[in-house]
């Protein structure tokens, strides 16, 4: 159960856009700025304040990759891990990674 503060936060958001269909991706956008993720209590919140479904705004949200629903650190570390990338030796780097780079 999310804190009121986050619903307060969202209806902030949400007054920015026009409570339509096309304003749930600036939107989700925006909360995700906020908190780092996207908590599903809000997208489920956010769609009952624009008027679609709960599943049409989990279908839009789990299409785009840069959505996460659970919460991500402050930096974000991405490391290629296709064939190009193995050749050029970036699972030794991920490992360095796992292993805190000691």
């Amino acid at each position: 159960m999310l804190d009121a503060s986050y619903y307060q936060k969202t209806d902030e958001i949400i007054v920015m856009h026009t409570r339509e269909e096309r304003s749930l991706i600036p939107i989700i956008q925006d909360i995700q700025e906020e908190y780092r993720y996207l908590p599903p209590e809000l997208l489920t919140y956010v769609a009952k304040q624009i008027g679609i479904t709960e599943a049409k705004a989990y279908s839009v949200a789990s299409f785009y990759e840069n959505f996460s629903f659970e919460p991500k650190g402050k930096y974000v570390i991405k490391v290629c891990d296709g064939t190009a990338c193995h050749v050029r030796k970036s699972i030794p780097i991920l490992e360095a990674l796992y292993k805190g780079g000691h």
